[in-house]
């Protein structure tokens, strides 16, 4: 889940398709249903120039120009501009087991780190049991 507007999403990834689900939430009210908030103004200013800066001096930049171009040609820039100059929302990683049951939240900043894929296969075993996550 992410607060993009669908056709944003659609010409970030391209034609490729995701192996996992993607809610577009826009208006971010899946994020409120799940508990997730906005660290405000000033937490997003220092957010937007740390993210900027750490994509420019990584070699990240074409993922920058990209998004901030899809941001631009998309009718809602407004909309987006205010989106990342106003809010920090916080970035929720929920892992659910096969009868639908959150079995962790783990709760994150906008640009905090987030379990790496084997921290979270690791998580998936203890919490899912050994069974259901392949090692």
């Amino acid at each position: 889940m992410a607060p993009n507007l669908l056709e944003s999403a659609r010409r970030y990834f391209g034609r490729s398709p995701l192996p996992f689900p993607f809610v577009c939430d826009p208006d971010k009210r899946l994020f409120a249903v799940y508990g997730l908030g906005d660290r405000g103004v000033l937490e997003a200013t220092r957010t937007a120039v740390v993210s900027f800066a750490h994509a420019f001096t990584h070699g990240d930049s074409v993922n920058q120009t990209r998004g901030a171009f899809f941001d631009v040609m998309n009718r809602n820039f407004v909309r987006r501009l205010h989106h990342h100059a106003m809010t920090a929302h916080e970035q929720g990683m929920f892992l659910i087991d096969k009868q639908g049951v959150i079995r962790n939240v783990t709760v994150v900043g906008p640009i905090d780190p987030v379990p790496s894929g084997a921290e979270l296969a690791e998580l998936a075993r203890a919490r899912c049991g050994a069974a259901s996550v392949p090692a």
